[in-house]
């Protein structure tokens, strides 16, 4: 028997993020070793920059679209550090691209959006998980210590209580 409790919480950040969200699909088959490819130098550069506290990059959740297409969510501290690592041509973001510019033939689709996100402009909720999206950079309190920034479920009362798990049934 698992016993769990049931905690609503909230992540609180002291400054404004960005979230950076980039996909890739596999448009034709024949691309497939370029998309194999392309995903270990994303991987590369993530390790790189997870490695750097100075990179500005906090992280990243990986996102699975179906069988031929995936993304990345990626948390930065600022817009000026996404654009420092993007267009330094000393470090791998600029050289990935040229890779990709030279052999783009239409069989591989990369896609991205980019949101910049003030202090005050957010809200997040978290209820029996932690260690995912924003809850692994910034600070995890109780919701009754959190005071709600847009409202996001501010009708939705639930009683703090035990949760039995009975094996699946």
């Amino acid at each position: 028997m698992i016993t769990s409790t049931k905690i609503r919480q909230a992540v609180e950040m002291e400054d404004g993020f960005v979230i950076y969200i980039n996909g890739m699909r596999l448009n034709k088959l024949r691309a497939l070793p370029r998309y194999l490819m392309a995903g270990l130098k994303v991987g590369k550069m993530f390790d790189r920059l997870a490695a750097d506290p100075d990179s500005g990059f906090l992280g990243y959740e990986p996102a699975l679209m179906g069988p031929r297409h995936g993304a990345a969510i990626q948390y930065w501290r600022s817009l000026e550090d996404i654009r420092r690592f993007a267009s330094d041509p000393g470090d791998m973001h600029v050289p990935a691209w040229q890779w990709f510019n030279e052999r783009d033939d239409g069989g591989l689709a990369f896609w991205s959006e980019l949101y910049v996100i003030e202090p005050e402009n957010y809200e997040t909720f978290f209820r029996n998980v932690e260690g995912v999206g924003l809850s692994r950079f910034g600070r995890m309190v109780p919701m009754e210590e959190h005071e709600r920034q847009l409202g996001l479920a501010g009708s939705v009362v639930a009683a703090e209580e035990p949760v039995v798990a009975d094996g699946g049934t």
